[in-house]
């Protein structure tokens, strides 16, 4: 393989993952997509191979993070030239533990197919990311596929995957029959026992109740705040008319912050239930007088008007919502659309009566986090769904509200419950204890000019975390550890047979 084609093998191994990614993409393309970067560092000494991984990490980057773009141009009012730098600061970010894979594989340690998949595991969640994601989020769009999630997490899909790709890559390379066949075997299983494990779960569900969804689709400091406050309230009475029992909002889209403590609904044209009495979730910016920052909160609301629970978000977008390192007041007088937050401390359980239901508030892309999910999954008492308020308008009509979506569906897997996401202009949607979008709203252009909708989903319940924990939360999160002890072992081995 010349050096020319060893380096289009890599960009198409990074390609392919981005490929299989939503809104667009072919799903199946995830399972070959490390094939290419195999065969290509096959027999090189690990500098070059380095440099290949980089290059297939780098592809991986720029497709996956290209909505950066948009971003910085609307909300940072960047030059479109001056968006690139940060676009490929990012890519080449994301390239390095690709890189220090296939450097590892070329040191000659990691020699078996499933070695080869435990050092891409270990190396990946090992690297610091602001936006941690599988690079097998692609998968999603295919569910029957993800259901090992539920026994060891993402790091588990990957590492069937990746095996997958080492298996045929060596089978290309050594034209092994046998071995193609075992490998070409691996996805087939694995959707034979998803679709089984899916097929399981139907008898689960002993109650349902209808969920209202209100996606108002509100542009970003729009300053008209009555229209704002329109634009949520018609949506919930629509809902509520249409039979739902629980009306979910978006992420701080309430359009007034509030004081701290924030204790019961207002009584003058502020009001939340103005137009609905129906329990009501919704998100708000929040302080107290005496506080120079506030939170970002989500609120659960009583049919009465009275605040049940608050929830903090716990964990916050760097620049969006915290400015680490310098002057907050400094930064934000630099940059239009810096913010600064207190951060929540612990998760909350977000429990009502009627209709009877526990669930677990996460914020924003906190559902990307496993293991802020997973702890809130396990707060006593346990939860039967998660639910996501998300104003995910940041990003345009790019493709990361889907690949949002998409990480979302995996918490629903590990912790087989459902997930609902009321998202500001969309996708709102529900994700099924197996990890299925079963119903969703379209992705929207928010605008001055745009309609708010809202969607009404059955969400069915019978499963709680305290009662019936899946084996992820007994312990199978500790697998993606696992890789990275042994991927810990493989560089040292490796390090060790060099010095000898």
């Amino acid at each position: 393989m010349t050096p020319r084609t060893r380096a289009l093998a890599s960009i198409a191994a990074g390609s392919l993952l981005v490929a299989a990614m939503p809104p667009y993409g072919v799903p199946e393309l995830a399972w070959p997509a490390f094939v290419p970067l195999l065969l290509a560092v096959r027999g090189l000494a690990w500098r070059p191979a380095l440099r290949l991984g980089l290059l297939a990490g780098f592809a991986l980057g720029l497709g996956t993070f290209a909505f950066l773009i948009d971003t910085l141009e609307v909300f940072a009012e960047l030059p479109l030239w001056a968006t690139l730098p940060v676009l490929a600061l990012y890519a080449a970010w994301t390239a390095v533990p690709v890189g220090l894979w296939t450097a590892l594989l070329a040191l000659g340690t990691a020699r078996r197919p499933w070695t080869v998949a435990v050092a891409f595991v270990g190396i990946w969640w090992t690297w610091p990311a602001l936006f941690p994601f599988t690079v097998l989020l692609g998968l999603a769009g295919r569910p029957v596929w993800i259901q090992p999630a539920e026994l060891g997490g993402a790091a588990l899909v990957e590492l069937i995957v990746v095996t997958f790709a080492a298996l045929l890559a060596e089978a290309i390379a050594t034209r092994d029959v046998r071995r193609a066949a075992v490998a070409l075997a691996l996805p087939a299983a694995t959707a034979g026992l998803g679709a089984a494990r899916i097929a399981s779960l139907e008898h689960e569900t002993t109650r349902t109740i209808q969920v209202g969804l209100v996606q108002p689709n509100i542009p970003l400091l729009w300053d008209d705040k009555q229209a704002r406050l329109a634009r949520l309230r018609g949506p919930s009475a629509a809902a509520q008319a249409a039979g739902a029992e629980l009306i979910v909002w978006p992420e701080n889209i309430y359009p007034w912050p509030l004081d701290r403590p924030f204790e019961r609904d207002f009584t003058d044209a502020d009001r939340v239930l103005a137009e609905h009495a129906l329990p009501t979730i919704f998100g708000a910016g929040n302080s107290a007088d005496s506080d120079a920052y506030g939170y970002n909160s989500a609120f659960l609301l009583g049919r009465d008007g009275a605040v049940m629970a608050r929830y903090d978000k716990i964990v916050l977008v760097p620049l969006g919502e915290r400015i680490p390192i310098v002057d907050p007041e400094w930064a934000k007088r630099q940059v239009v659309g810096m913010a600064h937050n207190f951060a929540g401390t612990e998760p909350t359980r977000f429990v009502l009566a009627e209709p009877a239901v526990a669930l677990a508030p996460l914020i924003c892309y906190e559902d990307v986090f496993d293991g802020l999910a997973r702890a809130a999954a396990a707060q006593p008492g346990g939860v039967e769904a998660f639910v996501n308020l998300t104003n995910d308008t940041w990003f345009g009509a790019t493709a990361e509200p889907a690949r949002h979506l998409a990480l979302a569906q995996f918490r629903s897997v590990e912790h087989r419950i459902p997930t609902l996401r009321s998202v500001n202009s969309g996708p709102s949607s529900l994700v099924d204890r197996a990890g299925r979008v079963v119903a969703t709203t379209a992705m929207r252009a928010a605008s001055v000019d745009s309609s708010p909708e809202f969607l009404v989903v059955p969400l069915a319940l019978g499963r709680s975390t305290a009662a019936a924990p899946t084996l992820f939360a007994r312990g199978g999160w500790l697998l993606v550890h696992a890789c990275q002890l042994g991927a810990a072992g493989l560089l040292a081995l490796s390090l060790r047979r060099r010095r000898a």
